[in-house]
């Protein structure tokens, strides 16, 4: 989290990521993206930084860690960062255990349209190679395999 800008590992913004899906139903004019993560120059410019939700984790987690103001926040899905010990951060780390039943409820709620998952593109199963392709470049929606 920079500021109040929210970005992902591979610069989205929460505008663009809302831009992104927008254009799913009326694609139009591309917009801009703030830095990309994964490059060292553009960490390197980051101005310091409140907060960091890794989603990813390794090397880029590390890279952003010193970006982070004292008394700053981590929270992360993959665990506690690698260099976070020792840093004057708040780190929050937990991890996804599988829940059938909460999975269901997710399913019956997204048949009912009351949730609502990005669909980016979708391919046909014979063209997975494909989608592993588009998945690997990075977006805000889901890729979907359909037989």
């Amino acid at each position: 989290i920079i500021g109040k800008r929210i970005v992902d590992q591979k610069g989205n913004s929460v505008a663009r990521i809302r831009d992104v899906v927008a254009e799913l139903v009326a694609p139009g004019e591309d917009n801009p993206t703030t830095p990309a993560l994964d490059d060292e120059g553009e960490i390197s410019r980051l101005p310091e930084l409140d907060a960091v939700a890794d989603t990813v984790g390794g090397a880029t987690t590390e890279k952003l860690l010193p970006k982070i103001r004292k008394g700053g926040a981590v929270g992360s899905v993959v665990g506690e960062p690698a260099g976070a010990k020792g840093r004057d951060l708040r780190v929050k780390a937990f991890l996804a255990h599988p829940d059938s039943k909460r999975l269901r409820e997710m399913a019956e709620a997204v048949a009912r349209g009351e949730l609502e998952i990005p669909i980016e593109k979708t391919f046909p199963l014979a063209q997975a190679g494909e989608a592993q392709k588009v998945a690997e470049k990075g977006g805000v929606g889901k890729i979907l395999l359909v037989p």
